[in-house]
């Protein structure tokens, strides 16, 4: 059981009588611009953790807004009760928090497009702003962030569809009138913009390192002009982005140690020889990619670029064997292998001066923790047990295993594995959509594993509500913090 800091219990401690502090309500916050209260002297992180007290237990009332969100407010996180969030309390955060840095309005999808423009020249000294799921974003509020707001370095709006091209241009200004010039890292995932904001954004913010412009369905080509960029993150996933745009991205960006090139369906293998070249490349993701095939593109690409890679998505591909990513890629600690299909479990050879031995996928890569085989097919030449078992048998490191969706898996190969690995470290097991498991193998699961944090046993045929049930009470008897899912 883990021990409470003292800090922790008085946060608590006020959180459970918080409606001694304050009996106000929203008809204040137009009453009263300005409020002492007895929360001032607090700084912003303890006003935050007490937000996410009350938004835990489901506690949390707008008039505790009221009288939390004070002058010496520097960062705040709104979107741990973004259904409570409308223009009354942004306008009261206008007037009074004019020291913020950080702003998270995350989903606060009830604010309308007239308070979210008042904001850029009510917090003048934003650095960080989050406006994702903000429905009701246009692009006059990017203008006006360019203009009022010149120290802005994160900019989050993923999911504001009104958001155009016209929006990144008001944002970055022009060549005689530059704006937000300080820019680090842009999300434009799921918004209006187009390839030419894309360019335009790249070549307006030389100091800009990650940028996500995923599912901006209008991208497929743009050039860049700038001779380099310090670009360490890019992510161009669910757009139409072609060969010859990933070859001038690897060349202006080479440092570039993230890419998501997930489900882009215009490209081809010929990506992957301009995605080797990068030097620093330490996470891809380029599943679902159905030009580019396991054998012999990724398995290529693998011998090339394998060896310095940390995460590696190939959700989708066909004819999958680990044992060219337990040789290639050693430094590996997340693999999402998702809905791979004829995938053959191998062991590795390993040869030393004394000896040659065979080794698992988890033994291979020693720092693998995340492990997704959700849903994956698997060869017929030899049984599901020895597939699995060659991945992830006899390993000590991981953390997250996902099993889900493998129809065939039995409660013998979730005991060999059991016997057979360390699972100290193990936190969460997905089994759910796994038709054949019981809930002896889940009970002995939970008892194997003392860190197991979150068990998912949704749609197991096998597992019934009354076991389920059950399996809880276990949990409860073992003093363990397991949450088990079950539908």
């Amino acid at each position: 059981m883990s021990m409470q800091t003292l800090e922790r219990f008085s946060l608590e401690s006020i959180a459970k009588d918080m409606s001694l502090w304050c009996n106000a309500s929203i008809a204040d916050l137009n009453r009263f611009k300005y409020v002492l209260g007895p929360f001032d002297g607090l700084n912003s992180g303890l006003i935050q953790e007490l937000l996410n007290i009350l938004s835990q237990k489901k506690q949390i009332k707008v008039c505790h807004l009221h009288i939390l969100l004070h002058s010496n407010v520097k960062h705040v996180d709104l979107s741990v009760c973004s259904s409570l969030i409308n223009d009354q309390i942004i306008s009261a955060v206008g007037f009074r928090c004019k020291k913020i840095t950080q702003l998270c309005l995350k989903n606060c999808s009830r604010l309308s497009a007239k308070a979210l423009k008042e904001i850029p020249s009510d917090l003048t000294r934003l650095q960080s702003i989050d406006l994702s799921g903000c429905l009701a974003c246009t692009d006059e509020v990017l203008n006006l962030l360019g203009t009022s707001c010149p120290e802005l370095t994160v900019l989050r709006v993923e999911s504001c569809t009104l958001l155009t091209d016209a929006g990144i241009d008001g944002l970055c200004g022009d060549d005689k009138n530059p704006k937000c010039q300080r820019l680090k890292e842009v999300n434009l995932s799921s918004t209006g913009v187009t390839s030419y904001g894309i360019q335009k954004l790249l070549n307006s913010q030389q100091e800009i390192q990650k940028v996500s412009f995923a599912m901006t369905n209008s991208v497929d080509e743009f050039d860049i002009s700038a001779p380099s960029l310090k670009l360490i993150s890019l992510d161009l996933s669910y757009t139409f982005i072609i060969d010859t745009c990933v070859k001038v991205l690897c060349k202006r960006c080479p440092l570039l140690c993230e890419l998501s090139l997930n489900c882009c369906t215009s490209l081809t293998a010929m990506s992957l020889e301009f995605i080797a070249s990068l030097t620093h490349l330490k996470v891809l993701h380029i599943g679902d990619n159905k030009a580019m095939k396991f054998h012999p593109h990724i398995a290529q690409f693998l011998v090339k670029a394998g060896n310095s890679l940390i995460v590696l998505d190939i959700s989708g591909m066909d004819r999958v064997d680990t044992e060219i990513i337990g040789v290639c890629c050693r430094s590996l600690q997340t693999l999402n292998m998702a809905d791979c299909t004829e995938v053959t479990g191998s062991y590795i050879r390993v040869s030393t001066s004394e000896e040659s031995k065979w080794i698992t996928l988890t033994q291979a890569c020693p720092k693998l923790s995340i492990l997704n085989l959700h849903g994956c097919n698997f060869t017929h030449h030899k049984s599901l047990a020895e597939h699995l078992l060659a991945i992830f048998s006899k390993s000590t490191e991981l953390q997250e295993l996902d099993l889900s969706g493998i129809e065939k898996l039995s409660d013998g190969i979730i005991l060999q594995f059991i016997q057979s690995s360390g699972l100290s470290l193990l936190r969460s097991v997905n089994l759910s959509m796994c038709s054949k498991i019981s809930v002896e193998s889940a009970e002995l699961l939970v008892k194997t594993c003392k860190g197991l944090s979150q068990l998912n046993l949704s749609h197991c045929k096998n597992i019934s509500l009354r076991d389920a049930e059950n399996l809880k009470k276990v949990v409860r008897d073992a003093k363990s913090t397991a949450k088990i899912a079950w539908i």
